[in-house]
């Protein structure tokens, strides 16, 4: 079964390997995400977010995020036989056509532009595709849901916040984004943000890496109503495999991934939003603790357990690949 997978960290764990004098391979590695096991999972496609946490100690947010972006540009020279970026919807075909796998650079933290749109605009060309207004600090641009060390990251499970969402900048940011077909990408962005995305953008956007807020009340999850505004917008959300956001617990650390709960997320998101709005969105490398599907190679299990949840063999694999591939083909 192909593979479209909307969100991984693969790319912050090679720059933290690298700053620490332990390069790792991409070829593969001890991360849940290389290329042998891309391969062996069957990919079509994998979505790199360069990711930035603003709060990192001596960080300039832009210099991380192109460092990342430089090693996303490093692997695809050095396993071009493999792997080949895409820029365009063509890019697509043409890379599955050759027999190999698609990587699509995106950004998570669009602070790390610091409010310039000079710097978006030079994003682009670098390859970005897709972004996140935020991660989990506030930035120039829109507030988060989560904000670490804030009153309502010690309530489990964590608090939405509903008063503060888009900035000007950010809904200048927008703007240009639409212009660029730079992807919106509403994950980890505040009730308020989504709600100014969803009342101001012309274009369909993504919940890159999010699940049903009715299943696992986390905030980092979409309530129903905003699973059916993204559905009549036409949008697309990849399905989230940290536990904190697929399990109902007293306390986090009480929280499983299974497969068995991603089915039941995914059933949920088919009958509120409809099949067409849901793709994968793993968070590999961005996530921890013990994993039922632990690495990218491990796909196959989900793909049983979404048959046994009732999903037709067209259902599975319109969550799998092809609901993310007419996404992209329709919007980049």
């Amino acid at each position: 079964m192909k593979v479209f997978d909307l969100h991984c960290d693969t790319l912050s764990e090679l720059r933290y390997a690298e700053e620490a004098g332990q390069p790792k391979s991409f070829a593969e590695n001890d991360l849940q995400i290389d290329l042998k096991k891309l391969q062996k999972g069957d990919y079509m496609l994998q979505c790199f977010a360069a990711f930035v946490n603003l709060a990192r100690p001596g960080q300039d947010p832009l210099v991380a995020a192109l460092e990342e972006i430089d090693i996303f540009k490093r692997i695809m020279a050095k396993y071009s036989d493999f792997i080949a970026p895409v820029y365009q919807p063509e890019d697509l075909r043409k890379n599955a056509e050759a027999g190999k796998i698609s990587g699509m650079l995106t950004i998570e933290e669009g602070g790390c532009c610091k409010g310039s749109l000079g710097v978006l605009r030079l994003m682009h060309e670098l390859g970005v595709r897709m972004m996140t207004l935020t991660w989990n600090h506030e930035n120039e641009l829109a507030s988060p849901n989560v904000v670490p060390g804030a009153d309502t990251d010690t309530i489990w499970p964590c608090q939405p916040n509903t008063k503060t969402g888009l900035k000007e900048k950010g809904f200048e940011f927008l703007a240009e984004m639409e212009r660029l077909h730079i992807i919106a990408d509403v994950s980890h962005l505040s009730d308020k943000g989504f709600w100014d995305i969803a009342e101001h953008s012309t274009r369909p956007f993504a919940a890159s890496h999010s699940n049903c807020r009715t299943l696992a009340p986390h905030c980092r999850n979409l309530t129903d109503e905003m699973i059916r505004a993204m559905a009549e917008r036409g949008g697309l959300v990849g399905l989230n495999y940290c536990s904190g956001f697929l399990d109902n617990q007293p306390e986090e650390s009480l929280c499983r991934s299974t497969v068995a709960l991603m089915a039941k997320h995914a059933a949920h998101f088919k009958k509120v939003g409809g099949i067409e709005i849901l793709g994968l969105g793993s968070d590999f490398d961005g996530i921890g603790g013990e994993l039922e599907m632990d690495d990218c190679s491990k796909l196959p299990l989900l793909a049983e357990t979404l048959r046994c949840e009732g999903f037709t063999e067209d259902e599975v694999e319109r969550v799998f690949y092809r609901n993310a591939q007419r996404f992209f083909e329709d919007n980049l």
